[in-house]
């Protein structure tokens, strides 16, 4: 099967647009892979594909092929699991070629928020700053990087969702006064987005461990680990949204508590805690 690579010079709302309404599979190849000429084989469906490259915090970047209609099912799930509604509105800044921004991109055109996407680029916390306040959007959706530009200034939104990985210990206090509800997001490419999220009110008080639970697995996702906070162990992760239908092992090692919410402690040569 064919596929075509999609334009990522072009604005993040401008490639949900393509990858939304076009009829071919695509393949959205980050700008740090552009010049590595990656050799991909197409996938063998004539389903519409989409190609997205793992964020190399699971292992050497590679693309992983998923169905659009994976992906659509993926979006409509995660805003079950974040609250999200069509009345709400929405501002994203984060990567559209990598899964977290592209499916909650895709949320919002399911859903018909009015929503802005920001593709971040290093060293513009002012013009983060500028667009949370201006657009004041109800839930802003990002990377802990974008939060920690932002931490120091006046803004406040109801709900600050935040993926792509954990914050660090005493991050959730500094979100405090800038939102009414935190909500992490736990997703990978493979899984064809979100995974597992955790929302919690802001004022809530955190105990130790908090800012690496990720809460309970969303609908369609099944999670398993024979692991402890003190002795983390692989997780094994079953997805009706994934790119197969097999149990797979994530790669991240934590635990699953005795409520069913997961902790993710770390990459399984990294784990917090360990030098």
């Amino acid at each position: 099967m064919n596929f075509k690579n999609t334009n990522i010079e072009e604005s993040g709302q401008v490639i949900v647009r393509e990858v939304i309404e076009s009829t071919y599979s695509q393949l959205l190849i980050p700008p740090k892979m552009a010049d590595r000429n990656p050799q991909i084989d197409s996938p063998d469906s004539d389903q519409k594909y989409i190609g997205l490259f793992s964020s190399g915090t699971t292992g050497l970047p590679k693309a992983i092929w998923n169905s659009y209609t994976n992906l659509v099912s993926n979006a409509r799930y995660t805003a079950e699991a974040f609250g999200v509604k069509p009345h709400h509105r929405l501002l994203m800044m984060a990567a559209p070629w990598h899964v977290a921004g592209l499916s909650w991109a895709i949320m919002a055109e399911e859903l018909g928020c009015e929503y802005q996407f920001i593709t971040t680029k290093k060293g513009e916390g002012n013009k983060w700053l500028k667009s949370v306040q201006d657009f004041s959007p109800d839930f802003l959706m990002t990377v802990p990087a974008v939060l920690r530009a932002l931490y120091g200034n006046d803004w406040f939104v109801t709900n600050v969702v935040f993926g792509g990985y954990s914050l660090e210990e005493g991050e959730l206090e500094m979100l405090e006064h800038h939102c009414e509800f935190t909500i992490q997001g736990y997703g990978q490419t493979e899984a064809g987005g979100l995974i597992a999220a955790h929302k919690r009110r802001s004022t809530e008080p955190a105990d130790d461990i908090d800012y690496l639970c990720c809460g309970h697995p969303i609908k369609g996702v099944t999670l398993r680990s024979d692991g402890s906070l003190e002795k983390p162990a692989p997780i094994y992760i079953q997805s009706e949204t994934a790119f197969t239908h097999e149990e797979y092992n994530s790669g991240d090692r934590g635990f699953i508590d005795q409520k069913g919410k997961v902790y993710i402690l770390g990459r399984a040569d990294k784990i917090v805690g360990q030098k």
